[in-house]
């Protein structure tokens, strides 16, 4: 499948309690049939998710995810996954949570009292 290429590099910093994580870089290339800067930059700034942080790192691992599952849907491996992922990513695709009129469990519970 032609597509958008990229080098992928992460970095280890630290590990758990904050000390150097002495490890190699991984570094590796891929293609994803989305340009995933642009996708990243649209979550990014998304006040009903994680955080911009969070929300940076969640779009990445998310498109290089699903395009190993689009390039691989019927391996047997995905089975479990084929009508929630569907659902989940018409849902992320939608908008802010908060516009469909679905809060999240501490929401309600808000709302509830």
């Amino acid at each position: 499948m032609a597509g958008y290429r990229y080098r992928i590099t992460v970095e280890p910093l630290t590990d758990k309690k904050g000390q150097p994580l002495e490890k190699d870089t991984l570094t590796f290339e891929t293609e994803n049939h989305d340009e995933i800067l642009g996708i990243v930059e649209k979550l990014a700034n998304r006040d009903d998710l994680f955080g911009r942080e969070k929300n940076i790192s969640f779009a990445v691992g998310l498109k290089l995810f699903s395009e190993t599952y689009i390039e691989n849907i019927k391996h047997p491996q995905f089975a479990p996954l084929r009508a929630p992922f569907k659902d989940f990513m018409m849902l992320l695709k939608r908008g802010k949570v908060r516009d469909r009129g679905e809060g999240t469990d501490e929401d309600k519970q808000d709302n509830e009292s």
